[in-house]
Parts: structure tokens; C-alpha cells; sequence
């Protein structure tokens, strides 16, 4: 698998971007609560793997998985890694863990980046004990829903885009109930909830995080073929639509969890309604 952002300052983009009140909520309405056993599958350098140990407490434990060393490395060495979380370097689509390791399999921000996200699903839940919980969010509308937007930038947007398709699907969110319901996983519920908004000229933090974002897809575009210079025009472009007072841009996160079932005979679409977004 190939991690198109998996570039020096990732993890520190990524320490930088999560909140903690918020992810806190999102792990709880997933199902995460004390003394379990939890996967945090794309855990990068284990911003949420620590969030998770913090929720399981002493008595649980939590197994970061991620395909980069790099990543891994800082995890290990963050100062506030705790005895609770065990870091396993492997690919998403062969867990390196047995059967039923897990009560909670927990994925945020991995989907949008894998080429095979059913195959994904299934590892999930194979190492998910039967009665266990999945839990996978992920964007709908990543880097493309702004306005206004000149038609040569989303042109090239577009363009960037087909050039990463194997690598990146900026609106995988909307695809993964689907996914759910074809893995007979149980009690399906859904929660969607606004995840990135600038109304008006972009902030300075927000500024920091974007151009570190754009940076990352411009090594990823060179690197498949785009010259630089193309790349840096898309970049500066990108950047002045962000610093327009009468820019709009959003996303939304979409969460997606469901029960693994008990027995075989017991793997039928058993689906709940929608619930509503949790902040």
C-alpha cells in the first residue's frame, strides 16, 4: 500500500490537526470504553492510539498498526507513550494479528488512501472478536468542495485527482456504509458531522495545516510524474482561493460502526437508522 502523505512533517501535521475533546467523542460512540482490547489500524505516529489507552485505561490494551516505519518510530518515542499500546508495523490489508484479537477495531482517515478499503474491511473484522465492534471514518469532500473556484484551478484539481485515483478517493466516505452492509456486518449506525469549515479568509493555524497538506500531494504529484512547476502553479493557486475573504470550503466526516456477528447464520444486514452528528 501506498501512503501518498507520508512525507517528514506527516507526523507532526497530524499531532498538530486532531482534537482531543472531539476524538474522545468520536471513539466513545464507537463503542471504546474501559478495560478493552482495541485496534487503531492507520495509527501513524499514535496521536489517537494514545487517546484510545487513555479511554481503555490501565486494564485494556490498544495495538496501533501503520505501514510506515517512519511513523512507528515516533510513535515509540513519543513522551507520553504509556505500557498500554503496542505498535506493529504491517499493510491493512493482512492485519498482523490472529483471529478475535480485538472488541473494538477502530479506523479514522486510512480509508481515503487505500486502493482495496472492502478488503480492508474484512481484516477488520476478522481480527474483531464475534459480537465485537468495527468502526471506520472518513472524509466525504476532501480538497474539493470550495467556492468560488476558477475553472482553470478545478481543472487542474480534477486532473491531480485522476493522476492519484489509485492512491487517494477524496469522497470514500459516502462509500463506506455500503461496504458495511456487504460484510453482514450488524447494527450498522451512522453518524455524520462537519469536519474542516473556512467561511471568509483562511486563520493562521488553518493556514499551517493546509499548506502542509498541499505539500504533501505535490511530492506525491511529482513523484507520478508532474513537473514542478506545474505543481508549484497548482499550489500557490490552491492557496490564494484559501486566502479569499468570500471563500467557502467545507468537508464532513462520516462514521460508519457495526457488530461483528456472533455466529455465521447471524450474518444478515441488520441495519439501524441514522443518528444524529455528534460534535
Amino acid at each position: 500500500m501506498t501512503y501518498i502523505m507520508d512525507t517528514a512533517f506527516e507526523g507532526v501535521r497530524i499531532e498538530r490537526k486532531t482534537d482531543r475533546a472531539m476524538t474522545i467523542a468520536q471513539l466513545q460512540w464507537a463503542g471504546v470504553s474501559g478495560s478493552q482490547r482495541v485496534l487503531d489500524l492507520g495509527c501513524a505516529s499514535g496521536t489517537t492510539t494514545r487517546l484510545i489507552a487513555d479511554v481503555v485505561g490501565p486494564s485494556g490494551n490498544v495495538v496501533g498498526v501503520d505501514v510506515s516505519g517512519r511513523r512507528l518510530e515516533e510513535a515509540v518515542g513519543h513522551v507520553h507513550h504509556v505500557t498500554n499500546i503496542t505498535y506493529r508495523e504491517g499493510d491493512a490489508t493482512s492485519i498482523p494479528a490472529v483471529d478475535g484479537a480485538f472488541d473494538v477495531a477502530w479506523s479514522r482517515f486510512l480509508f481515503e488512501y487505500l486502493p482495496q478499503p472492502a478488503k480492508v474491511l474484512d481484516e477488520m473484522i476478522r481480527v474483531t472478536v464475534p459480537g465485537g465492534l468495527v468502526c471506520v471514518s472518513d472524509l466525504d469532500g476532501n480538497c474539493t468542495w470550495h467556492h468560488p473556484m476558477d475553472d482553470r484551478l478545478r481543472c487542474e484539481i480534477d486532473d491531480a485527482l485522476r493522476v492519484l485515483r489509485d492512491d487517494f478517493c477524496p469522497n470514500v466516505g459516502r462509500q463506506i456504509y455500503a461496504m458495511f452492509v456487504d460484510a453482514g456486518l450488524q447494527e450498522i449506525e451512522v453518524a455524520v458531522r462537519p469536519y474542516h469549515i473556512i467561511a471568509g479568509r483562511i486563520g493562521p493555524e488553518q493556514q499551517t495545516q493546509w499548506t502542509a497538506k498541499i505539500e504533501g500531494v505535490a511530492e506525491a504529484l511529482v513523484q507520478r510524474g508532474w513537473l514542478p512547476g506545474r505543481v508549484r502553479r497548482l499550489c500557490d493557486d490552491f492557496a490564494t482561493m484559501l486566502a479569499d475573504p468570500r471563500s467557502f470550503s467545507y468537508s464532513v466526516l462520516i462514521s460508519v460502526r457495526g457488530r461483528v456477528p456472533t455466529t455465521p447464520a447471524q450474518a444478515r444486514r441488520s441495519i439501524l437508522p441514522c443518528t444524529p452528528a455528534i460534535a
